[in-house]
């Protein structure tokens, strides 16, 4: 009797090890794409921030990156499948990304895999560990081997609701009240609050707008932090290759809330299509960023940090993402909405005839520019 019960035990053992992994989800077929993924994963089922459909910016891979029913990969959460590809050692269907959430919101940690069933025998050489941050409901910030910053871009679903509901840009004081943006980053707001760079808080309003060259001149309401107001330019001073700094609060959720100071150079005194209201810049603009001043060696604004090149109608006429193409509207545009209003405004004078340091163009600039929080 012994023996059969052991016999018997035994038996159930081994069919429970080899049927639970069963119960898991099967892993896709190779030739997975996108919308198979979407039918799959994530139509009809309740929105993850992270699960979705995402593409690399260099537009080498889609990938579907879905909760980790699998039998495959155990201790991750999350697993990106390949949709799409255009390098030939990957095929479709085949895990990319191996995710673990974390402690802190929307940052996991993971693989990034190099070889296509590295999922089955991890090495050095054939993943990559990283951290993955969700720089914005559609943007996923990680770094490579090279120690460059790259991006995850969502496809599916994009959650224009949530991006539209709270908005962040940058600004910059002209008078001791007075305070330029672009129009995009106030365009329908109810509230207005300005964030200086020391913590303090003030309301603010729109006064007069430009839509057409995307620009805002509020004016604040009452102001108990020091303002130092920023010269402004003469734009027909600047030339293509000038160095040029802008000051703001890129991706102020991840990066944090301190303003960041860039560098670069002017790569043309033109725009889109040869749009000669704006500056060309090599400066890295991200989300948090608009609105804020482009200045010259001197500290003096000659433009407004506008906008990037659309990557996803760039993916559509191109076939490629744009790597870092920037522009600032150029600031006599901003000045000429003085024009509009009802009582005139004295704006400082032109200040420093010598160049200054990035350090001293951080200084001069903390004094003037300020995050634009808008609901």
């Amino acid at each position: 009797m012994l023996k059969k019960l052991i016999h018997f035990l035994f038996i159930f053992f081994v069919i429970y090890s080899l049927t639970i992994p069963g119960f898991a989800a099967s892993l896709p077929e190779e030739d997975l794409n996108r919308q198979q993924a979407i039918d799959t994963y994530f139509k009809d089922k309740p929105e993850n921030p992270i699960e979705g459909i995402w593409i690399t910016d260099d537009n080498k891979y889609e990938i579907a990156i879905v909760k980790n029913d699998f039998s495959l990969c155990q201790g991750y959460d999350y697993i990106g499948l390949t949709v799409q590809t255009t390098d030939h050692a990957w095929a479709t269907g085949k895990i990319k990304l191996q995710l673990k959430a974390t402690a802190i919101p929307k940052l996991f940690t993971g693989l990034i895999n190099k070889n296509p069933n590295s999922y089955l025998t991890l090495t050095d050489e054939q993943s990559f560990g990283t951290t993955f941050g969700m720089a914005s409901n559609n943007m996923i910030e990680y770094t490579n081997e090279k120690k460059e910053r790259k991006f995850l871009i969502r496809i599916y679903p994009v959650d224009e609701d949530a991006a539209k509901a709270n908005r962040s840009g940058t600004g910059f004081f002209i008078t001791n009240d007075l305070i330029v943006t672009n129009y995009h980053v106030v365009d329908k707001a109810k509230t207005i609050e300005i964030k200086h760079n020391n913590g303090q808080k003030s309301s603010a309003t729109v006064i007069t707008k430009d839509p057409i060259n995307d620009l805002a001149l509020l004016k604040v309401s009452k102001s108990d932090f020091s303002v130092n107001p920023l010269p402004i330019a003469n734009i027909q001073n600047t030339k293509d290759g000038d160095t040029v700094y802008t000051v703001g609060f890129p991706l102020p959720g991840l990066l944090g809330t301190k303003a960041k100071l860039s560098e670069g150079i002017i790569n043309s005194i033109t725009g889109i299509q040869d749009d000669v209201r704006m500056f060309q810049i090599s400066i890295p603009i991200q989300p948090g960023n608009s609105g804020g001043p482009l200045l010259n060696a001197k500290g003096q604004v000659v433009g407004v940090v506008t906008a990037s090149v659309n990557p996803y109608k760039t993916l559509l006429f191109a076939g490629t993402f744009p790597q870092n193409v920037n522009f600032a509207m150029k600031i006599n545009y901003a000045a000429n909405l003085l024009n509009t209003l009802t009582e005139a405004v004295h704006l400082p004078s032109k200040k420093a005839s010598s160049e200054l340091t990035p350090a001293q163009i951080m200084v001069l600039a903390k004094e003037a520019v300020v995050q634009v929080e808008v609901k």
